[in-house]
This record gives structure tokens, C-alpha cells and sequence, in this order.
């Protein structure tokens, strides 16, 4: 299992964001430290063109949590929701933290959790489960499987929202990406 608290991965800014500022928001938090360089790791830039993505690498933050819970609660009674990944070590204080801000937190995806629980009334969604430890959030294949269940949390609701609500911002954001991945896959 890779050392998520090595000195490489400590340095660089805490947090990154990258897309429009009114655009549907995708909080990462990363326990392995991607993005150190100050840019949103390559396979998520695309996203960026349509979702706002807010990169935070847990080890260059060492008080990310309660920074986070600050934030969140700052936050509470706004119309708009985020959505929240993680993955491995970090799945059990990070579903805490969601399930403290359900008002605000429209889904939790977690990468190949080490936690195996639920909160009631907080959309929890496993993805991307591998045999040879978490997969690395920016991996090609976590990204899919991100844009997938963004997707399907729309799709979930069968709605077909009017087009100047967050939640239809977000499913045009979305699907917007998704039709672009397709068009790059290979045939």
C-alpha cells in the first residue's frame, strides 16, 4: 500500500480549484496528495470545463478536517449541494464530515472505502472497488466511474428539471462530460 504521508505528497498547496465558480461543485479529498503542482490532476481538467472541482490534498492540509466542517457549515441553508469524493483511509472521517452537513451534501462517493457503513438519509455510493488497494482518485478509471454515478444520482430521480436549477446544472454539466468521454473512447 502506498505511504500517503510521504514529504512529496505534504508539499504544495492544500487546496485546489479549478472551473467556473457558478458551476455544480465536486469536492475531492484526496488522501494521497494529487495535485501537488497547483493543478487539478490531468484526468479531471475536462470536468473543469463544466463542474467546479475543489481538490483537497489531506496530506499538504493537516487540519483539513475541522477546516472542512468550518467551511460546510458556513454553507448550510445555501440552495446549491456538492457532491464528495474520497477514498481508502480517509472514507470514515469523511462520511462523519457529510453526514454533520446532509443539507448541504448531495452524495458521498468513496473510492475503494476501508469502511463498510452507511448514514441514514446521506446518498452513499461505493465505486471504482479494486483488489490491489485504493486506486489513485485520479485515476482515468475513477473519473469514469465518478461521471457515471453523477449521472445516475440524476437519473435516480427521474426528473427532467427546468433548466435553471442547481440539480439541472449539474446533470447538463455532467452528461456534457460524459458525451465528451465517449467520443474520445476507443471503438
Amino acid at each position: 500500500m502506498r505511504d500517503f504521508g510521504e514529504p512529496a505528497r505534504a508539499s504544495g498547496p492544500g487546496v485546489v480549484v479549478e472551473g467556473p465558480p457558478d458551476a455544480p461543485t465536486v469536492l475531492v479529498i484526496d488522501p494521497a496528495g494529487a495535485a501537488s503542482h497547483g493543478e487539478i490532476p490531468a484526468t479531471w481538467r475536462e470536468l473543469t470545463d463544466h463542474l467546479r472541482v475543489v481538490w483537497l490534498r489531506a496530506p499538504a492540509a493537516p487540519d483539513w478536517l475541522s477546516t472542512m466542517d468550518r467551511v460546510l457549515a458556513r454553507h448550510h441553508g445555501d440552495r446549491a449541494t456538492i457532491d464528495v469524493v474520497t477514498s481508502g483511509p480517509l472514507a470514515g472521517q469523511v462520511l462523519d464530515l457529510a453526514s454533520r452537513h446532509q443539507s448541504l451534501v448531495r452524495s458521498l462517493l468513496l473510492v475503494d472505502p476501508e469502511i463498510e457503513r452507511t448514514v441514514e438519509g446521506l446518498d452513499v455510493r461505493v465505486i471504482a472497488v479494486t483488489d490491489e488497494g485504493p486506486a489513485p482518485i485520479g485515476h482515468p478509471d475513477v473519473v469514469v466511474a465518478v461521471v457515471r454515478e453523477l449521472l445516475s444520482l440524476d437519473s435516480d430521480r427521474d426528473m427532467e428539471p427546468p433548466r435553471k436549477s442547481g440539480a439541472s446544472l449539474v446533470w447538463q454539466a455532467v452528461h456534457a462530460v460524459w458525451e465528451s468521454l465517449a467520443q474520445r473512447a476507443p471503438k
